[in-house]
């Protein structure tokens, strides 16, 4: 009676092998082809350990004894019928026998033909090396000598460490067995492995069964190398040199960070594409490189900037480091299909450890340098200064705070005189908008209101002001019956199309005249995108608004668009007004016969004296506002002092 009958039920190859005698006991008839068998006797009579490796003999054995655990092992298995090389995915398993010995039971899970996919993990696994109780190399595998080689020396050359080598036989002698990855030497080249060490004190014998992994290793060290590096450029990304410094600083001696911003990189882009740009920014790249050379790192930070890491020892200078770079980048460069392209870069420096110890404050510390020197002209470099990040905190803190502020309205509109200087009497006032914050004390419109441009805020901010002026000027003519003008300043955000039919909204709903109301716009809000801006300026005279031009003087008027723009009277900046200069004099009196020519109303801004109001006076000029008559004041003080029912002369 067949004692293996019920194997005879599985539709794969599976045959019986007994680990003593290497011979194999059962296999049904799918096993033939494999073993290039013509029939089961022949297979049977077969003894498989004239040709099976020392090595291989000792992983048999060492699976025996997993089967005493009733364990299974899957692996990829080689070997060799007759001289043919059989690469077969195989489950190994235990059977007893009627002698009370385990015999291996082997059942082909898949071969070549019918795993294509997982044929690269056949060449990785079942590879396995034996060495004597000293490190001498005793045999391989059939596996690991047809991938690699069999004419190993020794453990240590295997491994290529004697010092490693002699711990790993005194660690597998004590704990029987462990588990480890290393680079080692095949003989041909190096390798990955996983590895598991058994030690076989029945033999004193060193067994490593190993798994190639170097191709696992290997993608592994490109997705690393792909996410700390720029496709484009191939230099480091942030990421990359953020670890590389971030790895090292302990071992660093005092160094620099350079913060690169290339000038006119978005021009590039625009007038020639993004195609273009790309080839520009891979010859900075290079250009860089053959500054720095070994001195330090270079990676590309993103868009068009870049940051240089280099340590103080490798340059005379940070100032003259900096301006190389300027220079070498200030060169043309030629650009294939393209030509010669011309560019700039401004540079922002911090040191490490001086101005902070770790590298992402040193990075933003860097990028406001650069931002300075971008403000002080681009094509040149600025160093981090303290006051820097004081006045980015500054500034971050008053964002908050603004927002919180234009939400809560916790604004308020104070108001200065402008006085009629043919009749010394009121002729309006001047709205402007103060801002006292809880933990910030009293904030100057001079750093709100920028803040507010850039940022947007000032659309809603300006509709708030221009709501509350509206509606003061209606109490205010209603309640006294004194016609004045108000005068409130317009951003030159606020300009859009919608702005007349908002305007003539609020004078509806305050029921106001138009005329009692005047809008205070800058020359460089009114004369930048001339075309954009006149028409609504138009809109606005035709409803019957006074416009002003604020701060005449200090802009970039054109005269002929001057004389064009439909405007009513110009406000001299107060600086000529304080000036003591004969050249303020000269601006004063060529100020007030351009506006007489083009028959302008004119302000004087800024009277502080009576030596002031005197000259203006002498030159004929109509108004004028500034503490020599009153400070802005809150609308309670206001009226104390300028309402009641017949005016004084302001200036008697």
């Amino acid at each position: 009676m067949d004692p293996f009958s019920p194997l005879h039920y599985l539709q794969n190859p599976i045959w019986v092998f007994d680990v003593d005698n290497k011979k194999i006991l059962w296999a049904n008839d799918k096993s033939l082809p494999l073993w290039e068998a013509a029939s089961i006797d022949e297979l049977l009579d077969r003894d498989l350990g004239q040709d099976m490796s020392a090595a291989a003999g000792a992983t048999l054995l060492e699976y025996q004894h997993a089967f005493k655990s009733n364990k299974t092992i899957k692996t990829w298995w080689r070997f060799n019928p007759k001289k043919i090389t059989k690469n077969m995915l195989c489950l190994f398993s235990g059977i007893p026998l009627d002698d009370g010995r385990i015999a291996m039971l082997v059942e082909v899970i898949a071969d070549e033909s019918s795993l294509r996919r997982d044929l690269a993990f056949s060449d990785c696994s079942n590879l396995a090396l034996l060495f004597n109780d000293v490190g001498r190399f005793i045999s391989a595998n059939d596996a690991f000598a047809s991938h690699f080689t069999d004419k190993l020396s020794d453990l240590s050359e295997f491994i290529g460490d004697t010092d490693i080598a002699q711990k790993w036989l005194k660690d597998a002698k004590k704990n029987n067995h462990f588990k480890c990855s290393r680079l080692c030497w095949t003989g041909q080249r190096h390798h990955w492995f996983d590895i598991e060490a058994k030690w076989l004190s029945d033999n004193s014998q060193l067994l490593l069964q190993l798994v190639n992994v170097t191709k696992d290793k290997e993608k592994l060290n490109q997705e690393k190398y792909n996410a700390d590096h720029d496709y484009l450029t191939g230099l480091m990304n942030r990421r990359g040199v953020s670890a590389a410094l971030k790895a090292s600083h302990h071992h660093l001696s005092h160094y620099s960070l350079l913060f690169l911003d290339l000038d006119g990189f978005k021009l590039v882009n625009d007038s020639y594409g993004h195609a273009a740009g790309d080839k520009l920014l891979r010859a900075v790249a290079i250009r860089l490189l053959n500054i720095v050379k070994d001195r330090g790192l270079v990676a590309r930070f993103g868009g068009d900037e870049f940051i240089i890491q280099i340590e103080k020892r490798n340059y005379t200078t940070l100032a003259y480091f900096a301006n190389q770079i300027i220079e070498t980048l200030n060169r043309p460069f030629h650009i294939k299909d393209i030509g010669e392209l011309s560019i700039s870069c401004s540079i922002g420096t911090s040191n490490y450890p001086d101005d902070a110890n770790n590298f992402d404050t040193l990075v933003t510390q860097a990028d406001m340098a650069m931002h300075r020197a971008k403000q002080r002209g681009r094509n040149c470099y600025y160093p981090f200064l303290q006051e820097m990040a004081d006045a980015l905190y500054r500034k971050m803190t008053l964002r908050h705070h603004l927002s919180q502020a234009i939400e809560n309205n916790d604004f308020e509109l104070y108001y200065q005189p402008i006085i009629d200087l043919n009749t010394q009497q009121l002729k309006g006032f001047e709205a402007l908008i103060r801002w006292y914050d809880e933990s910030l004390g009293q904030v100057s419109p001079a750093e709100f209101i920028p803040l507010a441009e850039e940022t947007g805020q000032i659309v809603p901010l300006g509709l708030w002001i221009l709501h509350s002026a509206c509606q003061q000027l209606a109490y205010w003519t209603q309640h006294y019956q004194q016609p004045f003008i108000i005068s409130i300043n317009l951003s030159r955000a606020q300009l859009q199309p919608t702005l007349a039919q908002t305007i003539e909204q609020m004078i509806f709903q305050y029921n106001i005249n138009p005329s009692l109301l005047a809008l205070e716009i800058t020359e460089s809000a009114m004369l930048q995108d001339y075309c954009e801006t006149k028409p609504c300026l138009d809109a606005l005279a035709a409803m019957g608004i006074e416009l002003y031009l604020d701060d005449f003087g200090t802009g970039y008027s054109s005269l002929s668009q001057l004389h064009d723009l439909p405007i009513s009277t110009v406000k001299l900046d107060q600086s000529f007004v304080q000036g003591e200069h004969t050249s303020s004099k000269v601006i004063i009196e060529a100020t007030k016969a351009i506006c007489e020519k083009l028959n302008l109303k004119i302000v004087a801004e800024g009277v502080e004296t009576r030596a002031q109001l005197d000259y203006i006076n002498q030159c004929g000029f109509d108004y004028c506002q500034g503490y020599f008559f009153s400070k802005p004041m809150p609308v309670d003080e206001l009226e104390q002092k300028y309402f009641h029912p017949k005016l004084i002369n302001i200036l008697a």
